[in-house]
């Protein structure tokens, strides 16, 4: 847990198959993020259908960040297909686009059984684990995957419920906890917007302030620890919205 902010850094050095034959299910968005207030990166979205029902998303992500020392430019993609209804997910891959690299990561849920191949400096390594209860895939800086993650939160039980992250990178999965805190009107460039507030701790590491809107898509997304936020693009000042 201690390394956790550069895995964070590090997951962003890591496109999708493009052979997947599906119908458009009519949804896309796109994000701003920033950093310390200051405009920093995006990120793009695609819902479709498959034939069987499936949901495929897929998304395109630029940032540019940090170390202290210099700042880079990382551009990357992922693919997640999740289960109609159940939303559990079947497959993810990501992998980065910048630099020609090919580093990339693949998970695959059957039977029972997580399988994660991490492919890095043109090596592969490989983890096999049981799914575990309640499992979630949210990577750590695709943001869109949350809109999932809330659809898997029991309104009718309400309160402050578990799931299993499994991450990636870490080939194994953290706990994350979900609680819905109220309605709440966001204030924005198109004005105010009704939206639900959850609290979302990634046990041990940090805490995100969520806002979506009635459709459970995100809106808004603070991540204090790490001076973040997420903002659908077209809430933004008209001023920030450019690269």
């Amino acid at each position: 847990m201690k390394s956790i902010n550069l895995i964070w850094l590090s997951v962003l050095l890591f496109v999708i198959p493009g052979d997947a034959q599906v119908a458009p299910s009519g949804y896309s968005q796109s994000y701003a993020i920033l950093i310390k207030g200051a405009l920093a990166g995006s990120e793009t979205v695609a819902e479709t259908t498959g034939e069987s029902g499936d949901l495929v998303s897929m998304s395109d992500h630029e940032i540019f960040v940090s170390d202290g020392l210099e700042t880079k430019r990382m551009t990357f993609s992922t693919k997640m297909v999740l289960a109609k209804s159940s939303w559990i997910p079947i497959s993810y891959t990501y992998k980065y686009t910048t630099g020609g690299t090919g580093d990339s990561y693949e998970v695959a849920v059957k039977k029972a059984t997580i399988s994660r191949i991490l492919n890095r400096g043109g090596r592969n390594s490989e983890v096999n684990m049981p799914a575990p209860l309640n499992m979630v895939i949210v990577d750590f800086n695709v943001y869109h995957l949350y809109d999932y993650l809330i659809r898997r939160y029991d309104v009718a039980k309400g309160g402050r419920q578990l799931f299993a992250n499994f991450v990636p990178l870490i080939g194994d999965d953290i706990p994350l906890a979900l609680t819905f805190l109220g309605n709440v009107d966001l204030n924005s460039e198109r004005g105010s917007i009704p939206s639900r507030n959850y609290k979302i701790e990634f046990v041990g590491i940090w805490n995100v302030s969520l806002f979506v809107d009635a459709d459970g898509r995100l809106l808004r997304l603070l991540i204090p620890a790490q001076d973040l936020e997420v903002v659908r693009k077209d809430l933004l000042p008209s001023a920030n919205t450019s690269n």
